[in-house]
């Protein structure tokens, strides 16, 4: 065969293949059709089962949002973010205790319970541990500032109880 000939015998092809997809488009070879059943056609007859709804009440559902009665916007933005950040729980605050207090010119502060810290830890007036910060150191009390808190921590003294 000749070029010419297949290329005829391809442009053919492709035209009878076209007009075949267009007829079953158009129109499918076989007709299909589904009966109705039983019930399918009591409840399209059957318009005592439909119950009507009044139209005051229609009026009055369109009259007004159902979702917002005030028709105003929210009084604060909607932010995702915001409303993820507020559901994660805080860190727990720590249970600090104060041990003793050493005076001087430069008063000391013995300190358990700060958070990342095993034991005992020495402390001065700004000094900063985990984001605490002890703000003053007085004769029977230590003042620290963090976690949105302020402790104020007196010597425990286990006699008194």
């Amino acid at each position: 065969m000749t070029p010419r000939v297949v290329q005829w015998l391809l442009i053919l092809g492709v035209l009878g293949g076209a007009l075949t997809a267009a007829r079953i488009a158009a129109r499918p070879l076989a007709r299909v059709e589904l009966r109705a059943s039983a019930d399918s056609v009591r409840v399209a007859r059957g318009p005592d089962t439909v119950s009507r709804i009044a139209v005051e009440s229609v009026s009055a559902i369109v009259s007004r949002d159902p979702f917002r009665i005030g028709r105003k916007a929210a009084t604060s933005p909607y932010d995702p973010l915001q409303v993820a950040e507020q559901m994660t729980p805080r860190p727990p605050r720590p249970v600090l205790t104060l041990e003793g207090i050493v005076d001087g010119p430069e008063p000391s502060a013995v300190l358990e319970g700060l958070p990342g810290v095993d034991g005992f830890r020495i402390v001065r007036v700004g000094d900063v541990i985990a984001g605490l910060q002890i703000k003053q150191i007085k004769k029977t009390a230590v003042v620290i500032v963090g976690m949105d808190t302020t402790w104020v921590l007196e010597v425990r003294e286990p006699w008194r109880n």
